[in-house]
């Protein structure tokens, strides 16, 4: 697992989130009842593409988690696609085959990407 890879991928993947958040809760104008309009498909093709990059970082074990935040996204539920990424964090940073193969600082900034996730 490249550590950098993975931040940077982690990183761009949850300010897409917390984008699409501020667009779902912005809904003066809908019906209460209304679905969240999915993000745009050049958005998506984005998406998909950190999310691709994550998936050939972790074990295969691990790999759904990335692809139901895919599906979740495409979705329009930003906060579901995040809770797929906070088990994968949690998990990267709880496995012993992951935390040892972590720097200090990275392990402090997948600790940060769990803050960042749980405001989803």
């Amino acid at each position: 697992m490249e550590e950098k890879t993975m931040l940077t991928e982690l990183g761009v993947a949850i300010d897409t989130l917390k984008t699409l958040a501020l667009v779902t809760l912005n809904t003066e104008d809908t019906h209460p009842l209304a679905l969240p309009e999915p993000p745009a498909p050049d958005k998506v093709a984005a998406y998909e593409q950190h999310m691709n990059a994550i998936c050939q970082q972790v074990a295969p074990r691990l790999r759904p988690l990335p692809a139901a935040s895919l599906r979740d996204y495409r979705a329009g539920f930003p906060d579901r696609a995040g809770s797929y990424l906070l088990e994968l964090v949690n998990q990267l940073l709880r496995e012993p085959e992951y935390a040892t193969a972590l720097s200090p600082a990275a392990q402090k900034r997948l600790q940060g990407c769990v803050m960042d996730l749980r405001e989803l």
